[in-house]
């Protein structure tokens, strides 16, 4: 007996079916970036910054993310009648999109050469929806932010190294102890960066202690 569905079941599976297929950009941020700030990377992908002009504008899903980004900017010498270019070292901004569909990065305002100068030193960005409402950001040095990551990566390591050592505990077979001489290599290789990722974050209690241990061993 053939059946029919009513027009309710069929606009409902229309619909079902129609947001299945909507690609997650749909539902992603537009994040600008101001003029006198330049990215060169984000989450850790390389952007592509051409002659004509550099990219400003990113479509970012809701989550955790970081922008590496340098400050640029030319400023006129008064002392000397002549512009001076005024750039920075890079530099990481974190932040999170929860529910925004407009998001501007920007540094605060800086009216001439000497606050220039000053700002490259200790940047201070704003980060602002499309209500002007401010939102949290944070600031690292790229070099703790590496640091950071691979810390991340060799804990990853040490942890899938447990997994296997866990399941090949009974009759381990060829590959699965290859995989372990690589694992293992690879948390001997990262040991020094936990080392210096853990110093850095350690307090001066925690050094000194670190250092007698040193000492007696």
């Amino acid at each position: 007996m053939t059946r029919f569905l009513n027009v309710p079941s069929l606009t409902a599976l229309f619909i079902f079916g129609s947001l299945s297929v909507i690609s997650p950009q749909v539902f992603a941020a537009t994040v600008n970036v101001s003029d006198n700030l330049v990215v060169s990377e984000v989450n850790d992908k390389s952007i592509d910054n051409g002659f004509l002009g550099k990219k400003s504008s990113f479509k970012l899903n809701p989550g955790n993310h970081a922008l590496i980004v340098r400050y640029k900017d030319v400023f006129e010498d008064l002392e000397f009648a002549e512009e001076r270019r005024v750039e920075s070292q890079d530099f990481v901004v974190k932040f999170t999109i929860t529910d925004q569909k407009q998001l501007k990065l920007s540094t605060i305002k800086i009216k001439d050469l000497a606050a220039a100068e000053s700002f490259k030193k200790s940047p201070k960005l704003k980060l602002k929806d499309g209500h002007d409402n401010q939102l949290n950001l944070t600031l690292e040095k790229v070099a703790d932010y590496k640091l950071a990551k691979q810390v991340d990566l060799a804990v990853s390591a040490l942890a899938s190294k447990q997994i296997i050592q866990t399941k090949s505990s009974v009759l381990p077979t060829a590959s699965t102890v290859a995989t372990q001489k690589s694992a293992n290599t690879l948390i001997q290789v990262n040991a020094l960066t936990m080392l210096k990722h853990w110093w850095q974050n350690a307090s001066n209690d925690e050094k000194q202690r670190f250092k007698q241990f040193t000492q007696e061993n």
